[in-house]
């Protein structure tokens, strides 16, 4: 995952305007890759987890409060006359978590029934408090497409996820037993492609703008990447949850969706928006290599 989110925004770069041609196909491919991820997705287990609430309020408070409004204070402490650059590191927190979440909590032993409810809930989620969380802690003077927004998610997240829910649940987990491991490829293939497009579609102003102050938000953004874990990690001890469950809060909560954040960057701000969303797409995999060992020591075996 480091390698393929890093490449994408490497040749991103390079590539420019001759692959931004691209663009229509992004929603189609960032569709596919819900899709797919919604075909792991039982509503039993859903249903089940829900049953008992707190991990799910832990996450909320986690990932949807404290997150948004640590990116908020950073962005305006380092980067108090950069609005755009602001929204950039609001909108990086704001997104729902990823479908990764899910892959490193079984790699460590987390809740898996958990992991996969929680991205359900914070996908459906989404088209709401994605919105609303930047538009509340953006200055006014950015405009914000909240309905544009909105339904992009519902037809790139929400939509897709519940038809791979329904695909897996209607097959009884066949078609995740069998089928979505010959789908995967296509999944990493999709998300290489949409990092690369929407890269390449504001190469050209971020390469001609390209200083040194880049610096201190690639720093900002690996310090938000890091600080996720240790401050979800405790607020699972704080309540109490059982070590599984604990694992699956701390990377739901530490990882985003950040292919959601890049083409909401692009389609509804300023290029600048981007630049925070590009610099957590190329450390948000690695940092989770390295914040999980720290936490937890190495991978268990299967």
């Amino acid at each position: 995952m480091p390698l393929l989110t890093l490449s994408g925004v490497v040749l991103g770069l390079l590539l420019g305007s001759r692959v931004s041609w691209m663009k229509p196909s992004v929603s189609i491919l960032f569709a596919i890759i819900t899709f797919i991820g919604g075909l792991g997705i039982n509503s039993n287990a859903f249903f089940k987890v829900i049953k008992k609430p707190k991990a799910i309020f832990i996450f909320i408070i986690g990932a949807n409060l404290i997150m948004p409004l640590i990116a908020w204070t950073l962005a305006h402490l380092f980067f108090p006359n950069q609005q755009n650059v602001i929204t950039g590191f609001i909108l990086l927190m704001a997104v729902p978590t990823g479908m990764t979440g899910y892959i490193w909590s079984s790699i460590y032993k987390g809740n898996e029934a958990l992991s996969l409810t929680l991205i359900l809930v914070s996908t459906l989620l989404a088209p709401i408090l994605t919105p609303y969380t930047v538009s509340l802690l953006s200055n006014t003077s950015v405009h914000i497409d909240t309905a544009g927004m909105m339904i992009s998610l519902v037809l790139m997240v929400v939509i897709p996820s519940i038809v791979g829910t329904l695909i897996n649940n209607l097959t009884k987990g066949e078609v995740n037993n069998h089928i979505t491991p010959c789908l995967k490829p296509f999944s990493k293939i999709s998300l290489f492609l949409i990092i690369l497009i929407n890269t390449a579609l504001v190469s050209e102003r971020l390469i001609a703008n390209a200083s040194w102050a880049y610096v201190p938000i690639a720093l900002t953004c690996a310090f938000l990447a890091v600080i996720g874990y240790p401050i979800s990690y405790m607020l699972g001890g704080i309540a109490r949850l059982a070590d599984k469950e604990s694992k699956s809060i701390t990377f739901a909560s530490s990882l985003r969706n950040v292919s959601t954040a890049l083409v909401l960057a692009i389609a509804y701000f300023p290029p600048e928006t981007a630049l925070p969303v590009i610099f957590g797409i190329v450390f948000q995999q690695s940092t989770c290599a390295v914040m999980a060992y720290v936490l937890y020591g190495r991978k268990k075996p299967t």
